[in-house]
């Protein structure tokens, strides 16, 4: 795609689009076509900054949408990239210029749960310190993505310490310290991808 405000989708564009582990789904600044829904996988979605430097947004998984656009000299462009985070993501498009009224209750939905997204975020950074906001995040994605075996509960998750850092707005190092306590207390067990929660509830 390029930057112009009136280029469109072609015609023949897939409605369901295969994604390899890294591959780029959604493009910062490229013209907002549509709304994506997961189908299956991970997807982190990240906002480039100034300096070059940028900024892990969230992580969805399947049935979310991607999509969130702004306005610029009266162009609607894509306010974020995503990423697949795992091979054989399956993605359906939901074109901009169809109809999209069999979606948009699920659409809307979506939205209302990245403003909350957003505010739980802004509201831990503000009144919550840093230990407590890494497990917190880390707690909140486990219900979400883990698959529990008896009292465990198994989280993969292929994030870097830097990335959950970014995610929780914190430092790596921070991010190092918390989750080797939560270790050495026999709360959680980790590995490259992977967090084991002894007990989700009690963390």
């Amino acid at each position: 795609m390029n930057n112009s405000c009136h280029q469109t989708l072609p015609k023949e564009f897939p409605s369901l689009l295969k994604f390899g582990k890294g591959e780029r789904i959604l493009t910062q600044d490229e013209l907002f076509g549509g709304y994506f829904l997961i189908k299956s996988g991970l997807v982190k979605t990240v906002r480039n900054q100034d300096k070059g430097t940028s900024r892990l947004l969230s992580i969805k998984n399947q049935g979310e949408f991607l999509g969130e656009f702004y306005e610029e000299e009266g162009c609607q462009k894509s306010s974020y990239s995503a990423y697949a985070l795992e091979d054989n993501t399956w993605i359906e498009m939901i074109s901009w210029e169809e109809d999209p009224s069999h979606k948009l209750d699920r659409i809307l939905r979506t939205l209302q749960e990245e403003i909350f997204s957003v505010r739980k975020r802004l509201e831990r950074m503000l009144y919550i310190g840093a230990e407590e906001r890494i497990i917190q995040v880390i707690k909140d994605l486990g219900y979400r993505l883990g698959k529990k075996f008896g009292d465990e509960t198994l989280l993969k998750l292929p994030l870097t310490h830097e990335e959950i850092a970014m995610l929780t707005d914190t430092s790596r190092q921070t991010v190092t310290m918390v989750l080797s306590s939560l270790k050495s207390q026999n709360k959680i067990n980790y590995s490259r991808g992977r967090i084991l929660f002894r007990n989700l509830d009690s963390l």
